[in-house]
């Protein structure tokens, strides 16, 4: 029988030929891998570990402690709950935070204190930016540019308003 004897059979389009490909699935033998990994001791341990280190039954360990930020874990609630208000008003309201604490190196909530009525509370979250920046740790939300340039419109200082205006053309 030749070639033109035989009944056409139908081509496949590509994308037929993809979806039977990706109907295959994992392979046996990554599954057995996987499962031989989760029930071996040194991945049970580490997975009770983890367990306890956050539900709060295990101290964080030696070589983690100083990088989770500054303060004391009260001082690190209080912060959470000024950057979880999301009015306004409320939120200048209670920056009574940054009267027994020092200013934040929580990027975020520099930039939302930007925007505070009190010049005062402005210009030490500047300075803040300011060093976090020289330091090289700063790492800034989207929308600080855009915060600095308000403040250089803003702000009544001609001093507060020429650092802003150099820290948004270094974070350029």
């Amino acid at each position: 029988m030749t070639d033109d004897d035989r009944p056409p059979r139908q081509k496949r389009s590509w994308r037929e030929i993809d979806k039977m490909r990706d109907r295959g699935g994992p392979t046996r033998r990554d599954q057995r891998d996987r499962d031989s990994f989760e029930r071996s001791t040194g991945y049970t341990k580490y997975k009770t570990n983890l367990e306890r280190l956050f539900s709060g039954g295990a101290p964080l360990p030696e070589h983690l402690r100083g990088k989770g930020g500054e303060g004391t874990e009260e001082g690190d609630e209080e912060r959470k709950k000024l950057f979880a208000i999301e009015d306004p008003k409320a939120f200048y309201a209670a920056t009574d935070y940054l009267k027994k604490n020092d200013m934040p190196a929580d990027p975020r909530l520099l930039d939302r204190l930007l925007g505070h009525p009190d010049e005062d509370t402005v210009d030490k979250a500047l300075s803040r930016l300011e060093e976090m920046h020289k330091a090289g740790t700063l790492k800034a939300p989207p929308a600080l540019r855009n915060r600095l340039a308000s403040v250089e419109l803003e702000t009544g200082d001609p001093k507060v308003r020429r650092r802003a205006a150099e820290l948004r053309k270094a974070l350029r």
